[in-house]
């Protein structure tokens, strides 16, 4: 057991250390992208920089730092607000996404999850045939229809497997096209007019995948914006500091958002979710309320996962 552990660590050492290096190869862009993934964390450590230079008598350079970290937080404060919101009615929407690490999620727990709660779309990000052919029949007698992004012999890592209920009625999915990773679209069924995308876009750690992460939200940004706004459930590599997310939610928002968990922290699992970044989402029609709101642990993954229970305006 201890040799395994250390072995499982040396790799992920050896991960660490390749994604530094192609961050820091990556130009500007990339270095941007990534840092600004965490202001809400600068933001806060500005303002306990201040404090101390304060209390140190350093009154100009506290001042500075001060005003820094003020405008910091300024952007981020509205995310940890709460408002009030209607409790959970039966024609509200149920959705679940959690990205698996490769496949190395815990199907039981996540099995264990979607008994629970019973949502209707379930996106498991990095997940292939392989993870879903282990999850399926623990989900026997629940239900549920499943879909695979990528062919039978390509491996969890760059898949997305969806999982449809059947109280969602007559819904039909077809692989999408525009993302480095393929993705997958719901239409029908309880969907009415919309469209679901269950999406993992790529995270923006080299030059090339910069480029294709701002592509993907691009793309992202087209689907709300155009017509019927859609839903879309996934891992995007992006949090709502980064204005590329921002831009591409016209007509759409977070499921987040009013729920005062819009700062709770999805990635790192490692970390405390304070301390961690939220990178995986469920985007909404901009006329939709969230009536629950939960970020959840799951074992065997880097990730936790989102579930989202949101009223619907007619589409």
């Amino acid at each position: 057991m201890l040799i395994r552990r250390v072995a499982a660590a040396r790799q992920k050492l050896g991960r660490i250390g390749i994604t530094g290096r192609s961050i820091a190869h990556g130009g500007a862009d990339t270095l941007r992208a990534v840092a600004v993934a965490w202001r809400p964390h600068l933001a806060v450590s500005a303002l306990v920089g201040a404090a101390a230079l304060a209390a140190r008598r350093h009154p100009l350079a506290g001042g500075l730092l001060f005003g820094a970290g003020l405008f910091g937080a300024a952007g981020v404060a509205g995310r940890a607000v709460r408002r009030g919101a209607p409790p959970p009615g039966p024609d509200d929407l149920l959705v679940l996404t959690a990205n698996v690490l490769h496949g190395r999620g815990d199907t039981g727990a996540m099995a264990a999850v979607i008994a629970r709660e019973s949502p209707h779309f379930v996106v498991l990000p990095e997940a292939g045939t392989d993870f879903r052919d282990k999850l399926m029949p623990l989900l026997a007698g629940l239900g549920y229809r499943s879909w695979v992004s990528t062919d039978a012999d390509v491996p969890d890592g760059p898949s997305v497997v969806l999982l449809v209920a059947e109280q969602a009625g007559d819904v039909r999915v077809r692989r999408g096209t525009g993302m480095r990773q393929p993705h997958l679209e719901a239409t029908g069924g309880i969907l009415g007019a919309r469209r679901f995308f269950a999406v993992h876009t790529t995270a923006p750690t080299g030059r090339g995948r910069t480029a294709w992460w701002r592509a993907e939200l691009e793309l992202i940004g087209r689907w709300c914006g155009g017509g019927v706004a859609p839903i879309v459930a996934g891992d995007l590599n992006a949090t709502f500091d980064h204005p590329q997310l921002r831009s591409a939610t016209d007509g759409c928002r977070s499921a987040a958002e009013g729920t005062g968990q819009g700062l709770v922290g999805t990635y790192p699992s490692a970390l405390p979710r304070w301390c961690g970044v939220q990178i995986d989402h469920v985007l909404v029609p901009a006329g939709s309320v969230t009536t629950r709101f939960a970020v959840l642990d799951v074992p065997g993954t880097d990730h936790r996962a989102v579930l989202a229970r949101v009223w619907l305006p007619r589409s």
